[in-house]
């Protein structure tokens, strides 16, 4: 056994905080469809926060943040895990586009429909269209949605072909691209790939695995957002791409830093959920007050 990796016992006790999280996180889904978009977000940000506190997972951000407004935006980020979305939804909590399958899935299949998910048929033309104008409207409306057009998961240390099909609806409506690069460190700021969703891992393996890791920071790289006024969405997808390139380029050469000089490099804010419930009281994180 990896001498990093927690002891049976620990991980046991850890897996019945995480089922009772989920059980907790079903209860609110039997009324969350029926709360004011402002409460939703706040249930999301908070009951992530706490998933990902019961799993040990800091987050660490770098780059400048969106600022939260009434103007909606486009989020797109590479794709690594399932736990991604929890990680993006503890600092920006948004509807998620998310491939079909998903539906199935046990529990958090049912919990994705409840929170207003939005699933689509990537096989299906037809089915992009309409998934595009739906978003369009919610962007209009000035709600942040949430994209991973690589369309998999990988390793983290290379970006995919990013499609671009859903990003015709940024451009419909006038929205913002936002590109984020996430990646998984470990406790010594090593790339850790524990959290990597890939190959023939299923679910509960890779949960498993997820509960065993001793630590883990997951890393944001906020890079500048793009105008999509008049825009082309290949060209837009593959900007987007570009800069989430990069950002995990810069992740890289901040891994390469000797230790005592590193400090000011890498990203030192990390956000605990010691006190996630609370902020279901709370203002959101950059939200104007009139």
């Amino acid at each position: 056994m990896d001498k990093r990796s927690l002891n049976m016992p620990s991980s046991v006790f850890r897996g019945i905080r995480l089922a009772l999280h989920v059980l907790y996180g079903m209860l609110l889904a039997i009324f969350y469809p029926h709360l004011n978009q402002t409460r939703q977000r706040r249930i999301l940000r908070a009951w992530s926060r706490q998933l990902l506190d019961i799993l040990n997972i800091g987050i660490r951000t770098e780059g400048a943040r969106l600022v939260h407004g009434e103007i909606g935006c486009l989020i797109v980020a590479n794709h690594i895990s399932w736990l991604d979305v929890f990680v993006l939804n503890a600092i920006y909590p948004s509807r998620f586009i998310a491939k079909a399958e998903v539906r199935n899935w046990p529990l958090i299949g049912w919990l994705c429909k409840r929170s207003d998910t939005i699933f689509i048929e990537h096989a299906m033309r037809q089915d992009a269209a309409s998934v595009n104008l739906r978003v369009s409207a919610l962007l209009k409306q000035g709600v942040c949605v949430r994209l991973f057009p690589e369309g998999a998961t990988t390793d983290g240390k290379q970006v995919w072909h990013f499609r671009s099909a859903l990003i015709q609806s940024a451009i419909d409506a006038g929205a913002r691209l936002c590109p984020i690069a996430l990646c998984y460190l470990d406790e010594e700021g090593e790339l850790n790939a524990a959290a990597a969703f890939i190959g023939d891992t299923t679910l509960t393996q890779s949960i498993w695995q997820i509960l065993r890791c001793q630590q883990l920071d997951a890393l944001m790289v906020f890079t500048p957002a793009l105008t999509t006024v008049n825009g082309n969405r290949r060209l837009l997808a593959r900007t987007a791409q570009e800069a989430i390139s990069q950002g995990l380029q810069n992740i890289a050469a901040w891994r390469q830093v000797p230790k005592q000089k590193a400090t000011s490099a890498i990203p030192q804010e990390l956000l605990s959920a010691q006190s996630a419930y609370g902020s279901l009281f709370l203002p959101l994180p950059n939200q104007t007050h009139k």
